[in-house]
């Protein structure tokens, strides 16, 4: 169809949905098995009140500095912040996979998972929207949002697997790995080639 060929034929457009897409597997990858990883350690009588404050930090990296996040979209260029967003998910499963069973680690660590991921969408979200034209614009976004709701759904049956088997650190492990191929096609693609098609 139209709009795939559009998504494979322009950089900035293959940029801006594997941004959206890898954040948040990520995210949700370790994001949902953050609870199981806090009962481990926690009494039944305080995990709820831990986890509700952990994963209340976590929501508050993902939208709450959302207009600063914009801002810079706008001031420093869309790669420039899908890059600090991808360094921000790195750093987020570096934090979380070795916090071991320190509560307030595992805290700074969902944070900065939701600051990531704000970087990942917000700057993705833009780039591909400015970076296709009106016409199929509202397809190519649907592709987009159908691709991030699938990397999420699989990124959630595996989490629990793999911290089943292997642990909390691994999955965070396997979570900054994923990003790599994005690191690669983010650095990859030229800044002149943000504005192709638009």
């Amino acid at each position: 169809s139209v709009y795939k060929r559009v998504v494979r034929e322009v950089p900035a457009a293959r940029l801006g949905i594997s941004a959206v897409a890898m954040g948040h597997l990520v995210m949700v990858g370790v994001m949902a098995m953050t609870p199981v990883h806090l009962g481990e350690w926690h009494s039944d009588a305080d995990v709820l009140r831990v986890v509700g404050i952990v994963l209340s930090l976590h929501i508050a990296g993902m939208f709450a500095f959302s207009p600063v996040v914009g801002w810079l979209t706008d001031r420093f260029g869309r790669r420039a912040v899908i890059l600090g967003g991808i360094g921000t998910l790195l750093a987020a499963c570096a934090v979380a996979g070795t916090a071991g069973h320190n509560t307030a680690q595992v805290s700074v660590g969902l944070t900065l998972l939701g600051l990531g991921w704000s970087g990942t969408m917000v700057a993705g979200s833009t780039l591909l929207s400015e970076s296709v034209s009106a016409e199929v614009r509202p397809a190519v976004q649907g592709l987009s949002d159908l691709t991030m709701g699938l990397a999420g759904a699989l990124a959630g049956a595996l989490s629990g697997f793999v911290i089943q088997v292997a642990g909390y650190a691994v999955l965070n492990l396997l979570a900054a790995v994923a990003v790599v191929p994005l690191l690669a096609l983010a650095l990859r693609t030229a800044p002149q080639e943000e504005r192709a098609g638009a």
